[in-house]
């Protein structure tokens, strides 16, 4: 009997079968010749570039050998990534003029700014300066193929040999930016690895191309950084602006994918185009355009331009590089991970491919630049004429933003102005002036007092100043029309992003537009970025307790830092005066008495979280408030309860939502918390959370088990949810609470409108004491405002056709006015109204029973309006038509007598939506059982930058299991 003594051998898997198309072997520089001293690309990576995508690790090393062995070349490292991969760019230019690059940059620096030279002097650099081409690939992580092409233009433009090679540097300073997205990318590549067959998949809908939740596109955070241009919230995008502005490029360009059934898509845009985009710009990219589509003629490929791009949102970066003053481009790709895609026609096409698509579209933008440098300096230098100096022609005006005791705000404005090199002005003088607001009124006399910040919009960079500063731009009548032909035809808007984004509003910094240079009477001198205060604390031995004030963002922050140190910690749900000082709503305690028991020095921990967030503790020494303030002792100075935060992501959440929530807390606040699959949501233990929060996306399926979650609520939960969630919650038979959803209630809209009634009464009535100590009954009452049976009332059927008209016309992403409730701990540090991001179609109503934080649409005293008299008029007609002028709107949308109600701030919205979503609820809080219900109808994070709504954000997720939940005392 023979023994089994041979090892088992592995199964080999079988050989792909061949398929037509798969092997894509056209050279991408087939007549170039290379300095042998320069490793190649394919030599470090150990294959053909373009054959498979290269990793960031991969990439890296290309571009440090190249680096080593050229005098053609610099490498960069401009910042690191969250997960801590470098980010480079690479300057490549002529031997000559890499030698004198600080030179260089001085004079691309003096063309950038006319009020640094003479006119003759910048006409002779603009003649004689070669021309500053920046070349930024793959901002998107799972869009692969320009990564690649970057590494192959890069050895061509380093290596090569050849005239055309050494013509080209002579004319340009090229400066290569080869993986924006460091993060994303090796997520992608993961999935790919993970998902990776033996035999090549072709097909788009397969895992390998599709990808998995929540796809390579985002950063670390899940921010899409092609939006984060004007926000600059991410390290990426922060290193990127600050190399940016010390090159002042004069052409730049980003490389997409798209769908992969597509083609290739490069610029110009059609409308909607931002108002503030120069003329040079479009004349340009048309020249472009032209000489780049004779390169794809040339080899068969199809492309277009426009159809459903449009550069109306400033915070892409073509439209922010143009605006910038640069010629931008936009290469968009068919995406094809890896291998090969079907297309419908049945041929392939190879990834290899696509990365030479992108690689001849680079090399046909740099030379058409290269070829035209004198005309688009000139141009360049033209349009900054228009900006600044005698040559000025753009309209004159400065916003003034007050100074504000929300330090941490104020911080985060500055730092951004300074990061996009915009000038930046303080008043050294108190001043008047007239002007508008954000809620577009106009303003007259108002004194500004000194310290008001004064950013005038003639400047350098005065087109982008405008388009990320200005209230409420506009598009050309035109579009309308076709945009409103598209949403009743096709369903679908023109506009591919939001369309209102105002800096102002989305900060909500307090704000103005004059129409005016700098005002002389401020005796105005430039600012940067303000140091934070010298003492973290001051009188660390009172013997009482410790304030951080609640109008900086940043004493939420505070709160669960402290608590996470073993502090308890009280916060004041009205605002309140010790020892002669004033302090905010929202405002925290730290009381020696409470803290008792804790083992460390009470002072030290509050001295180190204050540093830490750069605020400042007040020790008191009496807790008593004068008049009418509350005492120390009292009820309105609540004991928070530690925050023990959970958040739900995975499909089906959007991950732009969680990615913004898990950002605030993480890295903003800088809490813990625990962040969990939405898939196991039914079976998770949700008693280890006093906080669960499911951002946008969640449908009825994701959250059918409502029993479990209210008994967690009942029992003392905070359960905070947003958008389409929240949308499921506000269900009028499956939901959790009182809350509804519009189109669950057109039928019952006077239950909803008496909550508006009251909210507003409660704060604006005044009782005229005769009918009040009156012996007898009143002959009449007179209601709030008249409720008139207005659209809102018929049949059920009519009223949901109404409703379905209107649905149509909602807006993708406009910045509203809220008008916000000041006794709810919820909008602790907010003003009487904040701007706040609204898109997707929850619609929120709530009952008197149920709390309205914040309410869409702000009252404004109604301006007077005159009365016209004729010959016809009598005196009798006369007093009818002022009564008539006094009457409120019938319908959902009521305004008191003598107001009007102020809605849209900035952005699109169609009257249709407009009267949708008057008077809902932004955000609603009601109690369940010993927890609460918290519910926002739309994204109070939005790509970071939101910082009104996210103080809202923040405080229910710390604040909330101590204010608005109570939970049992601890033995």
């Amino acid at each position: 009997m023979l023994g089994c003594t041979a090892l088992a051998q592995d199964l080999p898997a079988p050989q792909p079968s061949p398929l037509q198309g798969l092997n894509y072997t056209n050279s991408f520089f087939p007549d170039a010749t290379y300095d042998p001293n320069v490793p190649s690309p394919d030599s470090v990576l150990g294959f053909p570039v373009g054959s498979k995508p290269a990793t960031h690790a991969q990439i890296e090393a290309v571009f440090k050998a190249i680096a080593a062995k050229s005098p053609r070349c610099k490498l960069f490292e401009y910042g690191k990534t969250h997960e801590g991969r470098a980010l480079y760019y690479m300057v490549i230019a002529s031997e000559a003029n890499l030698k004198r690059l600080d030179a260089l940059k001085a004079d691309f620096a003096k063309l950038a700014d006319p009020r640094k030279v003479t006119k003759e002097e910048g006409d002779r650099l603009a003649a004689s300066l070669p021309a500053v081409a920046w070349m930024a690939y793959s901002i998107h992580g799972g869009e692969m193929s320009g990564a690649d092409a970057s590494m192959a233009v890069a050895y061509y433009l380093v290596a090569g040999t050849t005239p055309e090679v050494t013509k080209l540097l002579d004319n340009l300073v090229v400066i290569i930016d080869p993986l924006m997205n460091p993060d994303g990318r090796d997520r992608h590549l993961t999935v790919l690895a993970e998902n990776r067959t033996v035999q090549p998949s072709v097909d788009d809908q397969s895992l390998l191309h599709s990808g998995v939740w929540p796809s390579g596109r985002m950063n670390h955070y899940l921010f899409d950084m092609n939006r984060d241009w004007i926000f600059a919230t991410q390290p990426e995008t922060r290193g990127r602006l600050r190399t940016i502005n010390e090159w002042n490029p004069h052409y730049f360009m980003e490389s997409h994918e798209m769908e992969s059934q597509s083609t290739f898509l490069f610029l110009p845009a059609r409308e909607a185009i931002n108002p503030n985009e120069p003329d040079n710009i479009r004349k340009w990219q048309v020249e472009f355009a032209k000489d780049l589509a004779s390169a794809f003629d040339a080899k068969g490929w199809r492309y277009y331009n426009g159809e459903w791009n449009d550069d109306w949102y400033p915070g892409y970066s073509s439209s922010w590089s143009c605006l910038r003053g640069a010629v931008a481009n936009l290469y968009e790709q068919a995406s094809i991970s890896t291998d090969a895609v079907r297309r419908e026609e049945g041929t392939l096409e190879t990834y290899r491919e696509a990365v030479h698509k992108q690689l001849v579209s680079s090399m046909a933008n740099l030379n058409f630049l290269a070829k035209n440098r004198p005309s688009v300096l000139a141009d360049f230098l033209a349009e900054k004429r228009k900006c600044v100096g005698p040559e000025a022609s753009i309209p004159a005006h400065t916003f003034a933003v007050l100074s504000s005791a929300n330090a941490t705000r104020q911080r985060r404005f500055l730092d951004l102005m300074a990061l996009e090199d915009f000038d930046v002005y303080a008043a050294g003088a108190s001043f008047t002036a007239q002007g508008r607001d954000r809620l577009g009124r106009e303003v007259k006399d108002i004194k500004f007092p000194a310290g008001t910040l004064l950013i005038p919009a003639r400047q350098p960079l005065a087109r982008l100043l405008n388009a990320m500063l200005e209230f409420d731009p506009h598009t050309v009548p035109q579009f309308l029309t076709d945009e409103r032909r598209d949403l009743l035809r096709f369903g679908r808007s023109r506009i591919y992003d939001t369309t209102g984004w105002s800096i102002p509003m989305l900060f909500d910094v307090q704000a103005f537009d004059l129409p005016t240079e700098l005002p002389s009477a401020a005796q105005a001198k430039l600012v940067s970025v303000p140091s934070p205060a010298d003492a973290p604390i001051i009188n660390p031995e009172a013997n009482v307790a410790f304030v951080i004030d609640g109008a900086d963002d940043n004493s939420v922050a505070a709160a669960g830092r402290l608590q996470e140190r073993g502090v308890w910690v009280r916060v004041a749900d009205k605002p309140f005066q010790f020892e002669n000082r004033d302090f905010s709503r929202g405002s925290l305690l730290i009381v020696r008495k409470d803290n008792a028991n804790f083992s460390g020095h009470l002072a030290d921990v509050v001295s180190n979280v204050c540093a830490e967030l750069k605020l400042t503790a007040i020790g008191v020494r009496t807790g008593y408030g004068p008049g009418d303030l509350p005492d120390l002792g009292g009820e309105h100075f609540v004991l928070l309860e530690q925050p023990r935060i959970a958040i739900f992501g995975r499909d089906p959440i959007e991950p732009y939502s969680y990615g913004s929530a898990w950002y605030l807390i993480d890295h903003v606040l800088g809490l813990r918390a625990s962040y969990l699959d939405m898939h196991g949501f039914q079976s998770a233990d949700l008693r280890r959370y006093n906080v669960v929060v499911i951002p946008d996306g969640a449908n009825a399926g994701a959250l059918k088990n409502m029993d479990q979650l209210k008994e967690w609520v009942t029992a003392g939960g905070t359960l905070v949810a947003i958008g389409s969630s929240a949308g499921v919650f506000a269900r009028e038979k499956e939901g959790l609470g009182e809350t509804r959803q519009l189109t669950d209630v057109l039928g019952k809209m006077d239950d909803y409108r008496q909550a508006v009634v009251r909210e507003w009464e409660a704060r604006q009535t005044t009782p005229d004491p005769a009918k009040v100590w009156s012996f007898s009954p009143p002959t009449d009452v007179v209601y709030p405002w008249q409720i008139g049976e207005g659209d809102d009332k018929g049949k059920e059927e009519d009223l949901k056709r109404r409703d379905s008209w209107r649905s149509i016309f909602m807006p993708a992403g406009v910045v509203l006015a809220g008008r916000v409730d000041d006794r709810s701990w919820l909008t602790a540090g907010c003003g009487e109204y904040v701007p706040l991001m609204y898109s997707g179609r929850t619609v929120l109503l709530s009952p008197p029973s149920v709390q309205a934080p914040v309410r869409l649409g702000f009252f404004n005293v109604a301006p007077a309006k005159p009365i016209e008299l004729t010959n016809s008029t009598t005196n009798a007609e006369n007093k009818d038509k002022k009564k008539d002028d006094t009457k409120s709107a019938p319908g959902w949308m009521v305004a008191p007598p003598g107001y009007e109600m102020r809605l849209r701030m900035s952005g699109l919205l169609w009257p249709e939506a407009a009267d949708r979503l008057a008077n809902a609820a932004y955000v609603t809080r009601e109690s369940i059982g010993s927890g609460q219900l918290i519910l926002f109808a739309s994204d109070p994070t939005f790509r970071g930058a939101t910082l009104g709504t996210s103080r809202i954000f923040a405080n229910a997720v710390v604040l909330g299991p101590g204010m608005g939940a109570s939970a049992p005392i601890k033995p």
